[in-house]
């Protein structure tokens, strides 16, 4: 059992509120710059950016924990010359790969579109606001050490930066990080206990079955565990299973390797090894094949949506035997 520090929770979740408040503020300045030079297109759109910039941190939930296990590094990694360290760089590649706003998102920061470079700004320069610290100096020395733009995406996030630091010369964002009740987490609701309980190292790093094996993956939290299935025969990936804390399971098998029994001998092994006793799988209404697969294996339906079919798993209960 894992022990969850709230704390941390209610602090990254503060942070977060804060920092996409900050976010819209900068989007307001830009988008109205935008507008003056006949690009209303562009601020409508930038609007949309910053009204879910960072969502996927309130909704992913292994990217919120992982982000809440640093947060008390922020101040640190507010210097505009950090350099993150592997844990941070770690605990943030989830919301990196969630968010195209960042360089790492794609295999090459020059992939970046200029809607991205847009909310760039934006969110550095809410950054700076945060930590008062110099937002020009940051992107100077985070070019070298970070972004590595090539000379055209370089000078134009330069000058998105350079002209948010105008036009909020006379506007020190006191409205939006002074004015948030701190949420805090005091009390243990289910989600609590359920990401205490789930203990993922009990999860051994190898599972076999008669023509497969399944290989334990690393993941950037503790509230999933993942494993990657191979043919034992001849090393062949062909497919991966998930179960993440809140008990739901994912699974594939590669279409060319379909029809031959591997999903139910897969999914039947890791069931019987998993800790939990029920799990759920949620099913698209159009797919027969999956709903087939896993109804043999005892999966029933209990929730329907237009679209979709969640299907639960409950263990067989043990029976005690009779000792004359």
């Amino acid at each position: 059992m894992k022990k969850i520090d709230t704390e941390k929770l209610s602090k990254e979740v503060q942070d977060t509120l804060v920092h996409r408040a900050c976010v819209m503020r900068s989007g307001e300045y830009l988008a109205s710059y935008l507008i003056r030079k006949n690009r209303s297109v562009d601020a409508i759109r930038l609007i949309g950016r910053c009204s879910v910039h960072d969502i996927s941190k309130i909704q992913n939930t292994e990217e919120f924990m992982a982000l809440a296990s640093i947060i008390d590094d922020i101040d640190q990694m507010s210097d505009i010359e950090h350099v993150p360290t592997r844990e941070q760089i770690e605990a943030k590649a989830l919301h990196w790969k969630n968010n195209s706003h960042h360089p790492e998102y794609y295999e090459s920061p020059n992939d970046m579109s200029d809607l991205d470079l847009l909310e760039m700004a934006c969110d550095c320069h809410a950054r700076s606001r945060q930590y008062n610290s110099d937002l020009i100096a940051y992107i100077k020395i985070q070019q070298d050490l970070r972004f590595h733009f090539d000379k055209e995406h370089y000078k134009k996030l330069l000058e998105y930066c350079t002209i948010l630091v105008h036009l909020t010369k006379n506007d020190d964002y006191s409205a939006v990080l002074n004015d948030s009740e701190p949420l805090c987490f005091n009390l243990k609701d289910s989600t609590m206990e359920m990401l205490e309980d789930f203990d993922e190292s009990c999860y051994t790093d190898y599972i076999k079955t008669e023509r497969l094996y399944l290989q334990k993956e690393e993941t950037p939290d503790f509230a999933s565990v993942s494993y990657v299935i191979y043919l034992r025969e001849d090393n062949t990936e062909i497919g991966y299973i998930s179960l993440k804390f809140n008990k739901y399971m994912e699974y594939k098998i590669y279409e060319n390797y379909l029809g031959n029994g591997y999903t139910i001998e897969a999914l039947s092994k890791f069931i019987e090894t998993s800790t939990m006793e029920e799990l759920f799988i949620s099913v698209r209404k159009d797919n027969p094949c999956m709903k087939r697969d896993i109804e043999e294996l005892g999966f029933k339906p209990c929730e329907y949506s237009d679209t979709t079919v969640v299907y639960r798993y409950r263990k067989p209960a043990k029976r005690l035997e009779f000792v004359p």
